[in-house]
């Protein structure tokens, strides 16, 4: 665990990524597609065109394969422009680029991996979801590679490559993205019912309370896709449970998951769920944050990355974070910083391992990356990225951040895959009301236990 934790696709597989939907906060449809230098001058004053062709006549291009989860508006417009701008200095590299929504991403991505045809560059979560590919033998070590550049290593943030970084010291990917998870509110509501701002979870239910009696429902929340509710649970389990405990039960092969904070996590939340709008499993998470961002809801646990989205969904709207309220007395971590870098690593399968570091060397770079700020609202990891920005909401995201202590990746990144499972499914249940904590803690010990067999 991490630090505290094949030469044709198939023509149905092929087939699947070319209809995948977007991701990145929209439902737009996309398919592959193929960027190509198209004017421009390229390195050495050669038109880009011309050079590109010349280059395919000789035989020297290096197509490069990337699959991203980022297919909406304006990231994905920002990763075409600035990968036509790297085609066009470099005449020997054409990239084909395939995008998916985020939950069919995450099922494509394990079948892709592991075939022929995986990409060379992929868009993969840190964490578990990265390092089962790690111990298949089908992600590259980019560890050499920054040692041999120590300018390139010192230009990175040290928390977020801790992140994409194992026990025993391998980088496996670069963040694209930063990200964290936050509680949003409407300052008007707040203001109109002379609300503080809460930092304690006494507080927080008693504001919950005020805005129920007011006639607004409290929290937008909608977990369809079942990665909203565990983000509550992860970051509840890093208040009520050591973090020595939950570094044993997140690695597959030890895990049990009997310590009692994990029931009491699922108290705390069970507590939120009566303040939460009607039919939460039946809903997506995008469709709440629209309930939020419309005023229908006064609070949404968003992450810093949605800032963009409700820029986006209500210019006007006057809105504000604070951080997840402390449990006073419980027995975990409070300092933790619920999210984690979102990145790309590199196939151990791929031709063209220099190329692509070179290429991810650029792209997720401090000059990059200030442009990604200002464009697209993300930050990467590179130091220094915040510099030119002048939204106060921005700011204080990347404060998140960079001031952050420790990161504690997404709970469902961080589990075996069987453990989340049914961790994602008892988190639906207890929203439904359908068993009770202790039910759900012995469900998921169970698989917790046949997990260790599986992981050796």
């Amino acid at each position: 665990m991490k630090k505290s934790l094949n030469k044709v696709l198939s023509a149905g597989l092929a087939a699947m990524m070319a209809l995948s939907l977007a991701a990145c906060g929209g439902g737009s449809s996309d398919a592959p597609a193929t960027t190509a230098a198209a004017g421009g001058e390229a390195a050495g004053g050669e038109a880009a065109g011309d050079a590109t062709q010349g280059a395919a006549a000789s035989g020297d291009v290096k197509v490069i394969k990337l699959f991203h989860r980022f297919p909406d508006d304006p990231c994905n417009a920002f990763i075409e422009k600035k990968i036509a701008e790297y085609e066009a200095a470099h005449p020997d590299i054409k990239f084909e680029i395939t995008s998916a929504q985020n939950q069919p991403y995450k099922e494509k991505i394990k079948v892709v991996v592991g075939s022929d045809e995986c990409p060379d560059i992929f868009f993969s979560f840190c964490g578990e979801f990265s390092e089962r590919f790690i111990r298949e033998g089908l992600l590259m070590d980019l560890t050499p590679y920054l040692e041999a550049d120590p300018e390139w290593k010192a230009s990175l943030m040290e928390t977020q490559m801790d992140e994409y970084t194992t026990a025993d010291g391998m980088v496996y990917g670069i963040p694209f993205r930063l990200d964290a998870k936050e509680f949003f509110y409407n300052v008007d509501i707040f203001n109109n019912l002379k609300l503080e701002v809460p930092e304690t979870w006494d507080e927080f239910i008693q504001v919950l309370e005020a805005i129920q009696a007011s006639g607004v429902v409290p929290i937008a929340e909608g977990n369809q896709d079942k990665w909203p509710g565990a983000h509550y649970l992860g970051a509840l389990n890093e208040q009520c449970v050591p973090d020595d405990v939950r570094a044993k039960d997140y690695d597959p092969k030890t895990g049990e998951f009997t310590d009692p904070g994990y029931v009491e996590a699922f108290k705390y939340y069970q507590q939120l769920v009566p303040y939460m709008n009607m039919g939460v499993n039946g809903m997506t998470h995008d469709m709440a944050r629209l309930g939020f961002t419309q005023g229908q809801n006064a609070i949404l646990f968003a992450e810093l990355v949605e800032i963009t989205n409700i820029k986006q969904e209500n210019p006007d709207m006057n809105w504000g974070m604070f951080k997840f309220p402390l449990i006073t007395g419980a027995k975990g971590n409070p300092d933790l910083v619920s999210g984690a870098p979102e990145g790309f690593a590199v196939s151990s399968k791929t031709a063209y391992p220099d190329e692509c570091v070179e290429f991810l060397k650029w792209f997720l770079g401090p000059e990059t990356g200030a442009e990604q700020a200002a464009e697209v609202g993300w930050f990467n990891a590179s130091l220094g990225v915040d510099e030119g920005l002048t939204d106060p909401s921005l700011i204080s995201a990347y404060e998140v951040i960079a001031n952050a202590k420790k990161m504690d990746i997404w709970f469902d990144n961080a589990l075996y895959s069987t453990v989340c499972d049914e961790y994602l499914t008892q988190i639906s249940d207890i929203t439904n009301g359908d068993v009770t904590p202790e039910d759900a803690m012995a469900k998921i010990q169970k698989v917790a236990a046949e997990a260790q067999s599986l992981a050796q």
